[in-house]
């Protein structure tokens, strides 16, 4: 049995996870604009973000792009009366699915975790990320291991 986060606790994470979010995104932009001008020569800023969002060898970023524009507008409407605790709680869990252990995106881990070995800038904002991550998530229970006969 799960237990779902509270309200309280969803809205916290959510501020909390925000900041660490944005710079493994920004991370992750970095690291791939290297690779981008290494191989094709550089781009300005503007070029390589059309490049981003337009090119099929960026779309796997794009589960995280969306996850972050959502959390923003979650977190713009937390004083809107049309807001839901079910919301910021879908949210929450939406960011902890993508960085637990369950529930992950295939697409995304397919490039994401490579690039964790390979670039220190990214292993770093990745690990505030599930720094905020494991401050939420249920410990793991313990299973009990037989005594051992003497």
């Amino acid at each position: 049995m799960t237990t779902r986060m509270t309200d309280p606790v969803a809205t916290t994470f959510l501020k909390d996870v925000r900041h660490p979010l944005l710079a493994l995104h920004r991370s992750i932009l970095d690291e791939l604009r290297t690779r981008h001008e290494a191989e094709f020569g550089a781009v300005s800023p503007g070029e390589f973000l059309q490049i981003v969002i337009n090119g099929s060898a960026y779309k796997w970023l794009g589960p995280l792009s969306t996850l972050i524009a959502a959390l923003d507008d979650v977190l713009d409407s937390i004083d809107d009366k049309d807001a839901t605790p079910d919301a910021r709680i879908d949210m929450a869990d939406a960011v902890t699915a993508m960085f637990g252990a369950k529930g992950r995106n295939a697409a995304f881990d397919a490039q994401f975790l490579p690039m964790l070995q390979t670039s220190p800038e990214v292993a770093i904002a990745n690990g505030g990320v599930a720094q905020q991550v494991r401050a939420v998530m249920p410990a793991p229970t313990s299973i009990p291991t037989p005594a051992a006969k003497d």
